[in-house]
């Protein structure tokens, strides 16, 4: 029987890219065996972000608030989400998205996602390009590393957005 408690902190390990990305992860796509979704539950550490502001060009991806807050960009608009919010991210650049969590406590998601072969990731804030299919990432259309203009991603940020002061997301 697959079945994971999304309360419980057992079974993360420690996921740290640089200075300003890091936290714990667990990968229950994997080890449920699932093909066709991908799905992981991501604890992000104080004064930390989710991977680098991207959007999609094939995958749909949902994210479900578990425990604290933090600070959701999309489309270079920013709100406050907290535990409970289910947050809908599309296939255009208009879902460019990640969090920031500008809180002292941890903040703990369920991220999920259709996944296909054909897919294409956008970066805005570095002008890279994750190319699936052909395994590449570039920038300005020469080879270059994922974090590759992404170690300091307060910098695209407003202040008052980085202090937690922007509305609360608006609810459905």
């Amino acid at each position: 029987m697959n079945i994971i408690n999304l309360f419980s902190n057992e079974g993360y390990i420690d996921a740290q890219y640089g200075e300003f990305y890091h936290g714990k992860e667990k990968e229950v796509a994997s080890i449920f065996g699932a093909k066709n979704i991908g799905f992981h539950l991501e604890i992000l550490n104080p004064k930390t972000f989710t991977c680098p502001y991207h959007y999609h060009t094939e995958e749909e991806e949902i994210c479900l608030v578990i425990e604290g807050e933090a600070i959701l960009r999309v489309n270079n608009e920013f709100r406050k989400v907290k535990a409970g919010d289910l947050i809908y991210h599309g296939t255009n650049e208009k879902s460019a998205h990640h969090m920031y969590n500008h809180t002292e406590k941890p903040f703990k998601f369920l991220a999920m996602s259709t996944k296909f072969p054909e897919e294409k990731c956008f970066y805005p804030d570095s002008r890279k390009i994750m190319d699936r299919k052909l395994k590449t990432i570039t920038q300005d259309g020469q080879p270059a590393a994922y974090f590759k203009d992404e170690e300091t991603p307060a910098q695209y940020w407003p202040e008052e957005a980085l202090l937690g002061r922007v509305p609360e997301g608006t609810k459905a």
